[in-house]
């Protein structure tokens, strides 16, 4: 045997294992491709219900598509009466605001003449009374009766209560704090 024959040998050796490995690969092969296929159709096959009844809802919207439209166009219609109403009420309001303004300026205006005449006649009551008494009038009656301001007495302040945020008097505040010192011995 020669080196050629025993090269030829070999080559044809090699040459049956790779078409061996070769059908061995594509059998594998096939295999894989059956299992995925056979996967996938029965995936399909579970799918099919799923897709007849999305098909039937989409069936069942069309009528309520149709009738979306015009709530849409009522919902819009309703917004812009809705705008024109609003603009009427702030048109009213406006207008009750100058009615209110002209009140305020006509009530100031009466309680200046009231107050005019209410001064004249306290001036008149303390002239009288000193006629009558034949004792001088007190300043302070003929100043308040002519309008003219005094000089204020003090008056008693209001202070917080300090902890509670209720408003109360000096003479509530010292009997609560009194009462809360007796509990406290």
């Amino acid at each position: 045997m020669s080196l050629t024959q025993v090269l030829l040998a070999i080559l044809v050796a090699v040459a049956i294992w790779a078409v061996a490995e070769l059908a061995i690969t594509i059998r594998k092969a096939r295999q894989s491709i059956d299992e995925v296929t056979t996967t996938a159709n029965d995936r399909l096959e579970e799918l099919q219900p799923i897709i007849a009844k999305a098909d039937g809802m989409v069936d069942d919207l069309q009528p309520s598509m149709k009738q979306v439209e015009p709530i849409v166009e009522g919902a819009r219609d309703a917004v812009d009466k809705a705008n024109a109403s609003l603009e009427r009420v702030n048109g009213i309001l406006g207008d009750v605001s100058q009615v209110s303004g002209t009140a305020a300026g006509a009530t100031e205006a009466v309680s200046a003449g009231v107050q005019k005449v209410a001064a004249g006649a306290a001036t008149a009551g303390a002239r009288l009374a000193s006629a009558l008494t034949g004792s001088k009038a007190p300043k302070k009656a003929l100043s308040e009766a002519k309008g003219e301001e005094s000089t204020p007495e003090p008056e008693e302040t209001v202070e917080p209560a300090h902890a509670s945020g209720y408003v109360t008097y000096p003479g509530v505040q010292e009997k609560a704090e009194t009462a809360e010192d007796s509990e406290n011995k």
